[in-house]
């Protein structure tokens, strides 16, 4: 059985216990503190009370919202979206679908969706590299390929649209997606990831690192080989079990 990189990240942490061991809840406190907050239109508390919307549909079809005014600016086609938003949430949850979008769910997914439309133009317009969406993840061993959300350049930029701050979750996720790129750069089959990025489009939260300086806060001083050798090591004794 193989298992995409995000569900490593989220369901079988023990493995970041030991490739990272210094990535705790101390250390998760410390990045967000370093985190920068952004100018976004903020949502409406009152709205989101009205929402009967599943909070993971909700914010997922604002991401897709945001994905679609990135590619076509226009107007938003909500029937495309909500039937995007339905099959990538059926892949990772069990989605309640409703029969239709009501008024206050559209509004507010249209909120985060400009937010975050407006962010990633930015963000790739002072980098000077062009948007990538659904960028390949590399795959290793019973870890399949997978996609992440954007990248420009060499920077990887994962959404999270949570009211909390980043997760030791959200943490985990980049830090594989960064060790499955070195192991494909490594075996001349891609391109390290250098830099990340945590942006939240409904709070305006972002976390902006190299990979390098990352690494060395949670990784116990081990080099980058250090961490792919064992990272392999665990990963081929969980093909034994």
């Amino acid at each position: 059985m193989q298992f995409d990189p995000r569900t490593v990240a989220r369901e079988i942490p023990g493995i970041f216990d030991e490739v990272f061991p210094q990535l705790t809840p101390g250390i998760v406190a410390h990045l967000n503190a370093e985190s920068k907050v952004i100018p976004v239109q903020p949502l409406r508390q009152d709205l989101l009370l009205q929402s009967a919307l599943q909070r993971a549909m909700l914010f997922e079809l604002g991401y897709t919202v945001g994905e679609q005014l990135l590619q076509y600016p226009a107007e938003i086609d909500w029937p495309a979206c909500f039937a995007d938003t339905v099959r990538r949430q059926r892949a990772y949850f069990d989605a309640k679908l409703p029969e239709q979008l009501e008024p206050v769910d559209q509004h507010l997914a249209e909120t985060v969706g400009r937010n975050l439309a407006a962010t990633m133009t930015s963000l790739s317009a002072s980098a000077g590299h062009p948007i990538v969406f659904r960028p390949h993840i590399p795959g290793l061993e019973w870890i399949s390929s997978g996609h992440g959300d954007f990248a420009i350049g060499a920077t990887l930029v994962e959404v999270k649209c949570t009211a909390k701050r980043f997760s030791s979750a959200d943490y985990r996720q980049v830090a594989i997606y960064w060790l499955l790129s070195f192991a494909a750069a490594v075996e001349g089959r891609g391109e390290e990831w250098r830099d990340f990025i945590l942006l939240n489009p409904r709070s305006g939260e972002m976390v902006m690192m190299t990979f390098d300086s990352f690494l060395s806060i949670i990784s116990s001083g081990r080099t980058k080989v250090d961490i792919l050798q064992l990272f392999l090591s665990l990963v081929g004794s969980r093909l034994t079990r």
